[in-house]
Formats: C-alpha cells, sequence, structure tokens
C-alpha cells in the first residue's frame, strides 16, 4: 500500500545550524512530502509551537506529531503543559529519557497525562529510544499493556529497535500491532562511529536496514499510517538526502504493489 511520508524536523539539525521552520516546510512541501514531525525535547521547543495550527493551510503539511522527552522527576510539569495546551497536533511521541524515582514514578506521570490527552482529542504514542530508560519495544509495549488506554499507544522507530539489536521484526511489530501510531525509519549500519556509539543513522538508501522488507512487515499487520524519515546532523545538502529519501519510500511501496512475493522471506 501507499504510505503517506513525513519528516522530522531533527533532519535540519546540523553541526552548522537549525533550517528555520518556515523553510523546513517550504523544503518538504516542494519535495512533496506530506507531513513534518516536530521536536519540543524535553519541554524548551526549537521551533515556536504557536506555529503548528497554520502548517496545513500554509504549506499542506500534516503536522505528524509532536516529540517530547520526559526526564522524570526533573521536567513532569513542562511536559504536562505542552500536552495541556499545544494546538495543530494530534500525535505526541513521548521518549522517557531517565528517571530520578524509577518505574512506579514513571507510570505515575504517564497515569496523569492521559486524561489530559483525552478531553482535548489527543493520542500519545511511547517512543523506544536507545540510551533510554524506555529502549526497546518491548518495555514499551508492557507499559501499553498496563494501561490499556485508547489514548496510548506507541511509536516503531526502526533505527532505534535496529540499533538496540532487539531483533525478531515479525514478532516485535506483531506486538506492538494493537497499538501501533506511528513509525520512523532510516539508514543505519552497526558501528561505533555511529550514533551513542552504535550504529550509523543515514539516509534511507544506506546502510543495512532493508526498508523494503521493513514496509512489507508493516503492511503485513496492517499499519497504514504514515511512516517517518529520521535525520540527525546529516550535514550536507538536507534538500538532496530529503529526496533521495523521499524517492526510495515512494519506489519501495511501488514494488510491493507490483511484486508482493518477493517479501515473502523469513526475517530475523
Amino acid at each position: 500500500m501507499a504510505h503517506p511520508i513525513h519528516a522530522l524536523d531533527s533532519f535540519f539539525y546540523s553541526s552548522m545550524g537549525v533550517y528555520a521552520f518556515q523553510t523546513q516546510c517550504e523544503m518538504l512541501a516542494e519535495l512533496g512530502y506530506d507531513g513534518i514531525t516536530v521536536a519540543a525535547w524535553g519541554g524548551t521547543p526549537l521551533t515556536d509551537l504557536t506555529l503548528l495550527p497554520s502548517v496545513r493551510d500554509t504549506h499542506g503539511l500534516k503536522v505528524e506529531g509532536l516529540y517530547l522527552v520526559l526526564h522524570e522527576g526533573r521536567n513532569d510539569a513542562l511536559v504536562r503543559r505542552i500536552i495541556e495546551t499545544v494546538e495543530g497536533v494530534e500525535l505526541i511521541e513521548l521518549a522517557i529519557q531517565t528517571s530520578v524515582n524509577g518505574t512506579p514514578a514513571i507510570l505515575s506521570v504517564i497515569e496523569s497525562l492521559l486524561p489530559i490527552a483525552e478531553r482535548r482529542g489527543l493520542r500519545i504514542a511511547l517512543y523506544p529510544h536507545l540510551h533510554h530508560v524506555t529502549q526497546t519495544t518491548t518495555q514499551v509495549v508492557q507499559m501499553c499493556e498496563h494501561f490499556s488506554h485508547s489514548a496510548l499507544g506507541a511509536s516503531f522507530n526502526a533505527y532505534h529497535w535496529y540499533a538496540s539489536q532487539e531483533g525478531q521484526l515479525e514478532a516485535r511489530l506483531d506486538a506492538m500491532k494493537p497499538w501501533l501510531m506511528q513509525v520512523v525509519t532510516s539508514g543505519s549500519a552497526l558501528s561505533q562511529l555511529g550514533w551513542g556509539g552504535v550504529a550509523t543513522m543515514e539516509p534511507v538508501d544506506r546502510g543495512e536496514i532493508d526498508n523494503f522488507a521493513l514496509i512489507a512487515a508493516l503492511d503485513r499487520v496492517g499499519y497504514s499510517g504514515s511512516i517517518g524519515v529520521l535525520g540527525w546532523d546529516y550535514g550536507g545538502d538536507i534538500y538532496l538526502k530529503l529526496e533521495r529519501c523521499l524517492t526510495t519510500l515512494r519506489d519501495i511501496d511501488r514494488r510491493l504493489e507490483r511484486h508482493p512475493a518477493w517479501a515473502n522471506f523469513p526475517l530475523k
């Protein structure tokens, strides 16, 4: 199936600086992307969040998600305030990086956010992230099962799944299926030269992740939502890298439509 494609705004960060949000949206719209995910990190956004409600009318892009990072015991109030007030977005992707008081306190914070999300018509997708408290899809699925709340789900990030070497792609996606709200991918190769000393983060046509096999597996579990392109300090000509990623993902969708049997091979 043909998936909408969005880019994470981290694509536009580099060691030389960060592109203005207006420029980010104009680039993505010109290239033919369907949306963008905006990061607010630990509560301090690089982008003025009051701009989000105008993104669709101004640029024809959907704000696919707002990425937040929880440091339990340190920024709980900031995260809660953003979820209480942000407009122009329907999905919060929540990574849990650190905790002062442990798992019970993390669960308490999530529990306090769910009524807010429900009242405001938002969904919260827990985001597995290498070197975070919630690093694996297994951990976030356990939290989803614990709450079993319609406003709470999970995000699958192929880079962090690959870098954490969790493996068992089909089994992990099957386990996430009832909760899966968002998907992000990239190219990657295991290397000490990569992010966190574990794995490189590359455009989707590079590295060792087989994105053809990944998207085929997502199709098999019935995922029809948008697929995000992850970038981080890529440098160089960002426009060209975005163009390559979009071309690659569109081609994968077309190949799968023409040759669905090509993806019928066992995955580790």
